[in-house]
């Protein structure tokens, strides 16, 4: 495991943000809605231009038979007749009481709202990777850490068997070492299995194979300071759920604009070409005809009343309204995540620095020990204590750096800054 994992090049941060905005799913389904938002807010789509509309027609017919008058009775040869007809019309829209302006607009807004689920849907996004990936970097120092205690452990046991055999120790101290050795080998394979299912939903995340294989790498900074006013700033600015609910807010605005056209009349133009010409060699008197020119008019229509106008005026009011009730709790909320994120960061940042200096405490005291225990002076439980300690606070510091950094993102995010 260790060799091939060793020979890898380690997957930065970076590179896996790299990965992950390129060809994770979820980001590429929330772009195309937004490709779709984008097409559907355009001019065109909302009425703002003429429709444009040709048509043509040829009818033949071939009839024979007779026609009578007071004069005389004529029999018909049988022959053909055509009908043919062409026209051009451009119609335009003059006057809709505004509604073409506020469906515009909605369809604009409905834009910037696919843009900000995007934005959202890449911050959760990054958010998710950041928690997977440090967490599989957690796990790497943990099981090399748990390497190290199966070789210490290794040795441990060696010792107590030679000491046993030479009458130094009891067989006891040989079953605490065989002990303990099956303790650290079963977390080693533990931890193995624990990476490797991790690794594989961190190369989904990426949109990866999931098999492939990976190593992450370790060295980061978690050190970044934050003022708590500045955060709270950012966050009622620039926060994300909130400029979402602001656009919300400002579609249910539009959508009493567009009730409120429906009670104003509509103005509508049109011209045209039109051409008609007809053959009939049977006629009575005309043989044929052609008729051409062009055409133009105005139409008016006012729904002067309906019932469904009314109710759809006052739900789009509560509509607005509701809106507006949302925002209010939504602005509580992102102050009070605001201010947690920002203690939190704090909080494990001190963490970080306690649990660096715990490290080195643990380190000094294991190395005593390990000279004392060589020496006889202490005896193997004490021994496996100092181990123990050492292991426990290695990985309390490694769990302290990567929560450290997530709080970071955390931060970042609520403040609206995580994706620019």
């Amino acid at each position: 495991f260790f060799g091939s994992v060793n020979a890898q090049e380690k997957l930065t941060f970076e590179q896996a943000l790299a990965l992950t905005l390129e060809n994770n799913y979820d980001i590429l389904m929330a772009q195309v809605s937004e490709e779709i938002a984008e097409n559907s807010a355009s001019r065109a789509n909302n009425g703002f231009l003429p429709t444009v509309t040709a048509s043509g027609g040829y009818n033949w017919t071939r009839f024979g038979g007779e026609f009578e008058t007071r004069a005389e009775t004529r029999s018909l040869d049988p022959n053909n007749s055509y009908n043919y007809n062409a026209a051009a019309a451009v119609n335009y829209t003059l006057f809709d009481g505004q509604g073409r302006k506020f469906r515009y607009l909605q369809a604009q807004g409905n834009h910037q709202l696919s843009e900000l689920q995007l934005q959202i849907t890449i911050q959760n996004t990054v958010i998710e990777l950041s928690s997977i990936y440090y967490e599989v970097a957690r796990l790497e120092e943990n099981v090399v850490a748990f390497q190290k205690a199966v070789g210490i452990s290794k040795e441990r046991l060696k010792r107590a068997e030679y000491a046993y055999e030479f009458g130094q120790s009891k067989q006891l101290d040989v079953l605490n070492a065989q002990v303990d050795l099956n303790a650290d080998s079963i977390a080693f394979v533990t931890g193995i299995q624990q990476l490797e299912n991790l690794k594989r939903n961190l190369n989904f995340i990426m949109g990866q194979p999931i098999d492939q294989a990976l190593q992450v790498d370790n060295t980061i900074e978690a050190n970044q300071l934050f003022v708590e006013t500045e955060v709270l700033a950012a966050a009622e600015q620039n926060n994300l759920q909130l400029s979402l609910a602001k656009s919300s807010m400002e579609l249910s605005e539009y959508a009493i604009g567009v009730s409120k056209s429906t009670w104003l009349p509509t103005i509508g133009a049109s011209a045209g070409y039109n051409y008609r010409g007809t053959e009939d060699p049977n006629g009575a008197f005309v043989l044929g005809s052609q008729n051409f020119g062009p055409q133009a008019g105005l139409t008016l229509s006012w729904n002067l009343f309906n019932g469904q106008n009314s109710t759809q005026l006052k739900n789009a009011k509560l509509g607005l309204k509701s809106s507006q009730i949302e925002q209010l709790s939504l602005e509580q909320n992102i102050k009070s995540q605001a201010i947690n994120a920002f203690a939190t960061n704090r909080n494990l940042l001190f963490v970080l620095r306690s649990q660096r200096d715990n490290v080195a405490t643990a380190q000094d005291n294991f190395k005593r020990s390990e000279e004392s225990y060589k020496l006889g002076q202490i005896s193997s439980v004490e021994f496996r204590q100092a181990q123990l300690n050492l292991l426990n606070a290695k990985q309390a510091l490694s769990k302290a750096k990567y929560d450290a950094k997530n709080a970071e993102l955390q931060v970042l995010a609520v403040m609206g800054a995580l994706v620019k």
